[in-house]
């Protein structure tokens, strides 16, 4: 590599010379120095700069923003449908939760777990039940291009996360994360 390319490279990863200092274990002046072409540093610094510039690259490489793995194909529940309706599509879907949306805008949620209680209080006419009288509250919304450790975070205490760009077009469930393990 040439030295001349450190300040490029140093700029497409959107480092500071302060912070491929602090990777490179060189001072803020020395990069300073070598990006003006005012000394020729030890061939050691030198290596040292490269390998932190390398490292932070695959580093962004390998991260996934929540784009990356949400599911697009979402489906959502009104507040006005039924939960015989609802229970028909998580059963032919395969899927254990769903938002409920209104005018765009997530205002609760329905999983399976929440059909044990229902059909204790509800019986045979679980069926006629509508959405809003029994949903839970909505899904927490992380905004396009966030990165995955957010979802991972809010996964540990709800069942799943949407994904919001100029309206909700994602949603992330723990087998959506399953998934992209390996990718």
């Amino acid at each position: 590599m040439d030295v001349k390319e450190i300040k490029k490279l140093r700029k497409q990863l959107e480092l500071t010379q302060k912070d491929l200092a602090k990777l490179s274990g060189v001072s803020q002046s020395l990069i300073a120095k070598v990006e003006a072409e005012e000394i020729d540093p030890a061939y050691s610094k030198i290596m040292a700069i490269f390998e932190a510039l390398e490292k932070e690259q695959k580093k962004k490489e390998t991260k996934k923003n929540v784009e990356d793995i949400m599911s697009k194909n979402i489906i959502f529940a009104n507040p006005g449908d039924n939960l015989g309706k609802i229970l028909e599509i998580m059963k032919k879907r395969a899927i254990s939760q769903i938002p409920v949306v209104e005018n765009e805008k997530s205002i609760g949620s329905i999983s399976e777990n929440m059909f044990i209680e229902w059909i204790g209080k509800y019986g045979d006419g679980i069926g006629r039940v509508k959405v809003a009288e029994v949903m839970g509250p909505g899904f927490p919304i992380v905004p396009y291009g966030a990165d995955v450790s957010v979802s991972m975070f809010l996964l540990k205490r709800y069942k799943a996360v949407l994904v919001q760009k100029e309206g909700i077009i994602g949603i992330i469930t723990k087998a959506d994360l399953i998934k992209a393990i390996g990718e």
